[in-house]
This record gives C-alpha cells, structure tokens and sequence, in this order.
C-alpha cells in the first residue's frame, strides 16, 4: 500500500488516510468518499501505537490497521484476533468511517475542524418544465452543467438564462407564477430549492443546500435581522432571520467559506468571510463592496475576531497554519504575525486585560494562548485539554470547548483554572461558542456535534434554553445584540439548514429549510395565495408561499426515496401525489400533511408523476422505468388503466380533456412520444424525436416537446 494509514474494518468499510491528510473512504456496499483529517488526528492514532508485526495480505481479516511510511519506523500491522490486536488508538478512524457514512444530519463525533469530507457529487439531470413567463407561453431548461434558458414557446424567442457560472445543480425545474411576477424554481441534486423572477432574474427567494451552512454570522442592521451563510462551495447569501428572505448574495469566486464574523466598524457593517483558499474576504454589507482580499494564509482559515477601537478595528485570522495575522481593517495591511501555537486553530476572541487588548487563541494541540495586540508579542501559554475546537469570552474569562463535550473556564490574566458548576454535554463534541446578553446578564451558548443548543447563565451556569436538533450536527453559531424580539440565535447545520431562535425562550423562527438529499420534485399550485411544493429523496414534502418563500407546511412522508412529486386541487383541496423506492404512489392533503389514498401496483419505480380527469373525476398518473403508465382514482386509489409502452422509461407526462376526451401524452428515454385515450387505453398516435422529451405540453393547438435541444412541435 501507499505510505499512510489503511483500516480495514469489515462490515464498516476501508479507511486511507494519504500522508497529505486526505483521505479515502470505501463503504461495505463499495461508495466512496473523499475528504480530509486534520494532522492532530492522525499524531493521536500514531502516538497510541506499539511495535507490531510487518504488513502482509489478508483477505480473511475482519479488521485490521496498517500504517507505512511512518518517518524512523518499519512499516506495521495489526489485526483483531492475533496477539496484536488493532489498539484503541483506532477508535477515532472507527468514528471517522461510521461518520463519513452516515444520513445527512446524524450525529458527529468529529468536529470539521478535525476531519471534514468533500461534498457528495451528487447527480444533477437536464430537466425541463412548460408555464409561462411575462404572460407568454414558455418552456425552462436545465442543463446538467448547471446552465438554463427561459425561452418562448412561439416563435424560440431567448427570455433569459445563465451560463454554467449559475452554480446550479439540477434534478427539477418549475414554473409559476405569484404577486404578479413570473417566478422560475430549481431544485438542486444538493437539497437546494432557489426561486427567480423569470422577467428580471433577481432572486425571489430560496434555501442554501446540504453544504449550505457550513459557516454562519449574524447581525441586527438597521433594527433588521439578518443572518449569512456560506457552505464549502458557491457564494455567502444573505437573508432575513425572522422570516428568510433573501436579501442577496456575496461573491466569493465559488469558494465558499469556513468561517464568517460580523462587525460594527467606523458606522459601517461589515462582514467577513474566510475559507480553505487562505484567503479573507471583507465586505461593506449595505451595498455588497468588497473592501478587502487579505491574502497571506497557507492553508484553511477557521478562524476570524474582530476588535472595534472607536473608528479603528483590527481583524484576527487564524486556521491550519497555524499562524494567527492580524489586519487593519481600514487599510487592510497586515499588522502583525503571531506564532506559538503547534496545531490547528480553531478559536479566537479578544478581550480586555489589565486595560490592554488582549487576543486569546485556542487549537488543536490543546493549549490556549494570549497575545499583546498593540506589540503582537505572545503574554501566556498554557495546557487546556487535548483537542480544542471553540472559544469564547467572558469578561476576563476564557470558555474553551473540547472534542468530548466539555467546556472550561481560564482566567485570561493568569491562565489559572477557574471552579465553575459543569458546562457542556458529555459524549458529543462542542462545534460552537458564543457569549451574548439577555435581559441584562451574560449568557454563553453552546453548539453541539449532536445537533443540541444550550444557553446558560455565564455567570451561575444555569441552563437557560436548550434548542434541540433539527438538522444535524451545529457547525456554527452566533448570537446578536438586540433586536425587535431581543437577541437572536443563528445556527448552521451539517445538512444545511440555517436556523434562527428568539434566544430567551428558544422560539423558532419559520425559515426556509433545505432536503437532506436531491430535490426530486417542484410544482407551483394555481389557488391563491399561490405556493411551491417540492419533495426530496429524504421523503420530506416543503410547502412555502411561491412568493415569498415563507414556510407553509413541511412534513416526512414516512418514505424516503421520493422519486416525483405532482399537485393538484379536488374537491375544493390542494392534493398532493408522491412516489418513492417502496413502488407505491402515496396521496396527501396539501393543507394538512394528512396521508389520503395508497395507490399500488407499479413493478418498477417511476421517476414522474401528474394528474388528469377521467370521466370528470381526478386520476393520478405514473410513469414506470418499464415504461407502463399506470392510473389510479384519487377518491380511493383504485387503478383505473394500464397503458404498455416501449420498455424505455417514462420521462415526462401531461394528461389533457380535449373535446370532452381524456388523453395522455407520455415521453420516454428512448426519445418516443406517445398519445393515448385513457379511458380506452388505446394508443392513438407514437412519433420519434431526437433527445428524450423533457417535458409537454398537450393543447387544442397540438403537441409541443421540450427535449435537451429545444421545443418541437406535433
């Protein structure tokens, strides 16, 4: 094998750590992820090793660790059920496997800081939708490069579009219309749902998707809420925290950031965001400008503070090299470089000592240190645990949290152990720290590899709130200054979610919530006020006004796996339809969430789902990866038709009463479109086209077709 860490670990998979700290992970059923572990992971694996036997190849072994290529040693094997069984020094790769493995949103045991995979290439498609834009008959299209047009179905004419540069990871596409404004929604491959007006292109509104929030700051601007987040991709967005409103975005070249710090500066509010690139980002939020790219960091930063001196502010970063630079945030030159620390820094804060601004520092090789601002010169240095990931300040006290849940208190002066009543939770790791004021006391409040957000008393360590998980693991949090409902808590979570709570009591406020997979269906609804229904593969079903995005319902169909997702109104009600792995159509009340009737009989999953009249009442519609279309009542599920196609897999429906006449048009991947009469199940017409019909659109004018290439006519 390559130098470096190799577990085998049986029914868990395969786990190379590369001598880089990449690494490669091989699930039991042959999936793979990529991703990277800090050097303090791999120094606790190594210094918990003894002398063992030379590598050789077993298959038979059920788990075994080999390390090769480690400086000054032979290379080494250990395998269970041998007289050198794998040490526990192995744990922690254990963890790393079962973590990297893991649902979307299931608790970690490894903060990012110590070891973070690469987002999931998930797999975005071309899809297509027909509706309307700026009152004329239109068709959008989706490419997989993440590239779109909106364009006439006339006469071809362009309305709109993006390159590739859109950032888009397709799976499904709508369009609607709400408010008077066209509105254009894409749901991504990364549980992302994001809505646009189709005639000028701004963002309407939208959700961030399951990488989405790796970072969060929050700021009152204005007696505004506002909360931005930033994942390990694309650009920072900027919205509401009381009712998620997209405000905009903020460029960062694609990179994402890993760490984001609000601040009051000189009369301006500012924002800044750093990420694996090194570099730091600095903005004027109240008109998007881009003051500085600080530029000196090798390595991913993870952290940033700020401290504001009348109209002078420095800015601190710190991150995997270790370094800690601090910066005028006037100029933006460099003021001073600060080294000591042997580990990965993962906390910064300043603070006030002896009338002196002091910047305290925690990492990963477990020390905590202090520094002069004003001469850049290190004050103290001491031990504080083993692995460090969060600090926060107190007065004169240091809050640090460690990978095992617990959170301690140091006196900044002295570096002495400070007696506090126990903080933290036990067995899950604190990924966040913050210090805040409510109704006139000091409050501490934590995030937690569990998902769970605590709050309490800075001062007796009584627990005030705890908020508990709702999607996934904590990566970051922050606490404002007050606001209309007084301070606000904003937390961003491993499946992407950004999530806001009135901090006295833990109240939710109602944003836009992310799938924990591929979004695999959106539809706009008709009635008034119109909304946006989109289903994901995690078998949850969001329901939010299409025009402003506000959460209306959200509920989990009890299924994952959700394949299509179609809506309609019957019997005076919204009706909503999926579809998943388990081969049953499923129906739902839209205004409750209340499951209707299960239609059964599909032989193979179907990947579209849409609703017709039969005889003046409601069917709905699959279309089979076979190719068989099936039709069942919606009163009762009963089926109603089999219609048999062409063995290649339905692609696009629309069922259509002309003159009286149910008819059904279905297109397949083959490139086939065909024309049934429903009630008779006989097949009218068949044509051929070039590409697989995307979508259609059946009228007293004809048959038109969106396919990769463009609209056809029949």
């Amino acid at each position: 094998m390559a130098d470096g860490i190799r577990l085998e670990s049986g029914g868990r998979g395969e786990l190379l750590i590369a001598v880089d700290g990449t690494f490669r992970a091989v699930g039991a059923d042959g999936a793979e992820r990529t991703g990277r572990v800090d050097a303090a992971l791999v120094r606790r694996v190594l210094g918990g090793l003894e002398d063992a036997p030379s590598p050789v190849e077993d298959p038979t072994a059920a788990r075994r660790l080999t390390v090769v290529g480690q400086p000054g040693r032979p290379g080494r094997q250990w395998t269970d059920g041998t007289a050198a069984p794998v040490p526990a020094a192995a744990a922690v790769l254990d963890a790393l496997l079962d973590q990297v493995f893991a649902e979307p949103g299931a608790p970690v045991a490894l903060g990012s800081a110590l070891a973070l995979a690469a987002p999931v290439a998930r797999g975005a498609r071309t899809a297509a939708a027909v509706g309307a834009v700026g009152g004329r008959a239109a068709y959008a299209l989706v490419n997989e490069d993440g590239s779109f047009g909106l364009t006439a179905l006339d006469d071809d004419e362009a309305l709109g579009g993006s390159d590739a540069d859109a950032g888009l990871l397709p799976t499904a596409v709508a369009l609607g219309a709400a408010a008077g404004r066209s509105l254009f929604a894409v749901g991504g491959a990364d549980g992302s749902v994001q809505v646009w007006d189709a005639v000028t292109g701004q963002v309407a509104h939208g959700t961030t998707g399951g990488e989405g929030a790796q970072a969060v700051a929050a700021a009152v601007i204005g007696d505004v809420p506002v909360a931005f987040s930033a994942g390990q991709s694309g650009d920072l967005r900027a919205m509401r925290a009381d009712n998620g409103r997209v405000l905009g975005a903020l460029p960062t070249g694609g990179n994402g950031a890993t760490v984001l710090r609000a601040a009051h500066c000189a009369g301006l509010d500012l924002l800044a965001a750093a990420g694996a690139d090194g570099a730091v980002r600095v903005w004027n939020t109240a008109d998007g400008e881009q003051l500085h790219l600080l530029v000196g960091h090798r390595g991913e930063v993870r952290a940033l503070a700020v401290l504001s001196v009348a109209d002078q502010a420095v800015l601190a970063s710190a991150g995997q090299d270790r370094r800690i630079r601090l910066w005028d945030l006037a100029t933006g030159q460099p003021v001073a470089e600060l080294d000591g620390h042997t580990g990965t820094v993962t906390g910064l804060a300043f603070l006030e000592v002896d009338g002196r601004p002091v910047l305290a520092s925690c990492a990963l090789d477990g020390t905590v240190r202090t520094w002069d601002v004003y001469d850049g010169r290190p004050l103290r240095g001491w031990p504080a645990g083993e692995w460090l990931t969060a600090l926060a300040v107190d007065g004169a006290r240091l809050l640090v949290g460690d990978e095992r849940g617990g959170i301690t208190a140091w006196d900044a002066a002295t570096g002495a152990a400070l007696q506090t009543p126990p903080l933290g939770r036990t067995g899950t790791p604190v990924t966040a720290l913050s210090r805040g004021e409510l109704l006139g006391r000091a409050v501490l409040v934590a995030g937690f590899g569990d998902g769970t957000v605590l709050c309490w008393d800075a001062l007796t360590a009584t627990r005030l709130v705890e908020v508990p998980a709702d999607g996934g693991p904590v990566n970051s949090l922050d606490v404002t200054a007050d606001g209309p409902d007084g301070p606000l808590l904003v937390c961003g979570t491993a499946a992407g979610a950004v999530r806001a709570h009135v901090l006295r009591d833990g109240t939710p406020y109602p944003l836009p919530t992310p799938h924990a997979g591929p979004v695999a269906g959106l539809a706009f609804t008709a009635e008034e006020p119109p909304l946006l229904v989109s289903a994901g593969r995690d078998g949850v079903v969001a329901v939010r006004d299409a025009a402003t995005g506000e959460p209306r319902l959200r509920f989990a169909t009890g299924y994952p796996g959700t394949s299509a997702l179609a809506v309609t109104r019957a019997g005076g009600q919204q009706i909503l339809a999926t579809v998943g792995a388990d081969l049953t159509v499923r129906l739902w009340h839209g205004g409750s969430g209340r499951p209707g009737p299960v239609c059964a009989g599909l032989a193979l999953p179907a990947e579209v789902l849409t609703f017709g009249r039969l005889g003046g009442r409601p069917v709905v519609i699959a279309g089979a990866a076979d190719g068989t279309v099936l039709a069942w009542s919606v009163e009762d599920g009963s089926r109603i038709a089999e219609l048999t196609g062409g063995g290649a897999a339905v692609r696009s429906l629309v069922a259509r009463e002309l003159d009286g006449e149910a008819l059904l048009a279905a297109g397949d991947t083959a490139g086939t479109l065909r024309l049934w009469h429903l009630a008779s199940g006989s097949l009218l017409n068949e044509a051929a086209l070039e590409g697989a019909p995307l979508a259609i659109e059946l009228d007293e004018a004809g048959v038109r077709i969106v396919t990769p290439g463009g609209a056809v006519s029949l």
